[in-house]
C-alpha cells in the first residue's frame, strides 16, 4: 500500500469522525428546540405589544368620548346662558371629535384582528414546541443507545421535518410582527395629531364647511327643543353650606324644582305614601324673596313639625304670588342620606327669567 493511499485513508477517517460529531442529533435536537423557543418568545412579545398597541386605542376613544360628552354638556350650558356662538363651537369641537373616534375604533378593531391572529400562532406553537421537547429526549436517548447510521438518519429526518415547520412559522411571525409595525406607526401618528386637530385653525377651517355647520346648526336646534320642555335641579355642596339651582319653563315649576333640589340633597323620599298634605299661599315683592319663602316654609316644616314633602306643586296666585302645596310624611320614615338644612341665605340668591324666558333660580342653604 502506497504512502499516499495510507494518507488518503487517514483523511477519510478523521473526516468522517468531525462529520459525526457535527451531526450529532442531540446537538442538533438541542439547537433546533432553542430555536422554536426563541420563535416562540418572539410572538408572544408580538402579541404583546399589539394588545398594549390595542389597549392604547381603547383608553384613547374613551377619552375622545369622554371629551365629546362634555361639550355636549357645555353646549347646553352655553344656551343656557344664551350664548349661541359659544354652543356651535362646542357642537362643532365634538364633531372633529368623534370623526376622530371613528378612525382610532377602525385602527382598534385592525389591532384586534391582528391580536387574536397572533393569540392563534402563538398557541400551535407552543403545542410544537412542547411536542418537539419530548421527542427530542426521545432522539436524543436513542442515539445514544444505538449510534446506528441508520437511526441517526431516520431522527435527523424527523427533527428536519421540525425545523421546516419552525421556519414557516417564522417567516409567518415576521411577516405579522411588519405588519403591526406599520399599524403602530399609523396609530401613534392619530393619537400624536389629535391636539393638533382642535387648533383654532382647524376649528375656523371646520366652521367654514357647509356640512359641518348644518350638523352644529341641526344639534342645536335640538338642545334648543329639548331645553324648552325641560325641568331639572341640581346640588353643589360646601364645607358648610349647600348650593341648590334649578331650571324650569315658568318661574312656578322652577319653585318646586328648588323644593325637590332641597330635599334629595339630604333624603330619599321616592315611593312614600304622604300622611299629610298642607297649602300655603306665599307673596313676596321680588321673585328672589319668594324663593327663600318657598324654602324655608320646607324647613319650617323640618325643624317644627319633623315632616319632609314627598311631592310638591307650586302655583300662580291672582295676586302675582304662588299657592304652594305640600304632600308631606314624618322624617322618622325618609331615608336621611345627608345633614338636614338649617336656612337659607340671602347670598348669591337668583330667580329670573333668561331672554327666551326660560326661568332659573339659585339659592344657598346653611347645612
Amino acid at each position: 500500500m502506497g504512502i499516499a493511499h495510507r494518507i488518503a485513508e487517514l483523511y477519510t477517517a478523521k473526516m468522517n469522525a468531525v462529520l459525526d460529531r457535527v451531526a450529532d442529533p442531540g446537538e442538533l435536537a438541542d439547537y433546533s428546540y432553542a430555536q422554536l423557543r426563541d420563535l416562540l418568545a418572539e410572538v408572544h412579545r408580538s402579541a404583546a405589544q399589539v394588545a398594549a398597541a390595542r389597549e392604547r386605542a381603547e383608553r384613547r376613544v374613551s377619552e375622545l368620548r369622554h371629551a365629546a360628552d362634555r361639550l355636549s354638556e357645555q353646549a347646553e350650558q352655553a344656551v343656557q346662558a344664551g350664548r349661541e356662538d359659544l354652543a356651535r363651537q362646542a357642537l362643532a369641537r365634538r364633531t372633529a371629535i368623534l370623526a376622530q373616534v371613528s378612525g382610532l375604533a377602525e385602527q382598534h378593531d385592525a389591532l384586534l384582528a391582528e391580536e387574536q391572529k397572533l393569540s392563534a400562532v402563538e398557541r400551535r406553537l407552543r403545542a410544537k414546541v412542547e411536542e418537539f421537547g419530548a421527542r427530542k429526549e426521545t432522539i436524543k436517548a436513542a442515539y445514544t443507545a444505538a449510534r446506528a447510521q441508520a437511526s441517526i438518519a431516520e431522527a435527523f429526518a424527523g427533527i428536519a421535518g421540525e425545523v421546516t415547520d419552525a421556519d414557516l412559522a417564522a417567516r409567518r411571525a415576521e411577516d405579522q410582527a411588519a405588519d403591526l409595525d406599520a399599524r403602530e406607526t399609523a396609530l401613534g401618528g392619530l393619537l400624536a395629531a389629535d391636539a393638533a386637530a382642535l387648533s383654532d385653525e382647524r376649528l375656523t377651517e371646520q366652521l367654514d364647511e357647509l356640512s359641518r355647520r348644518a350638523e352644529v346648526e341641526d344639534e342645536l336646534a335640538r338642545i334648543r327643543e329639548r331645553l324648552a320642555s325641560r325641568a331639572g335641579h341640581r346640588t353643589l355642596p360646601h364645607t358648610a353650606d349647600l348650593r341648590i339651582e334649578a331650571w324650569a319653563p315658568t318661574r312656578e315649576e322652577c319653585l318646586a324644582e328648588a323644593v325637590r333640589g332641597l330635599v334629595d340633597s339630604f333624603a330619599v323620599v321616592a315611593g312614600r305614601s304622604p300622611r299629610s298634605r298642607v297649602r300655603r299661599h306665599m307673596a313676596a315683592r321680588l321673585d328672589e324673596d319668594l324663593l327663600v319663602a318657598v324654602i324655608d316654609e320646607v324647613i319650617y316644616r323640618l325643624d317644627a313639625e319633623s315632616q319632609i314633602p314627598v311631592s310638591v306643586t307650586v302655583q300662580r296666585a291672582p295676586d302675582g304670588g304662588v299657592i304652594v302645596s305640600l304632600a308631606l310624611i314624618p322624617v322618622a320614615e325618609a331615608e336621611i342620606t345627608g345633614a338636614i338644612p338649617k336656612a337659607a341665605s340671602l347670598h348669591g340668591l337668583r330667580c329670573a327669567a333668561d331672554a327666551a324666558g326660560r326661568w332659573s333660580c339659585a339659592v344657598t342653604v346653611d347645612v
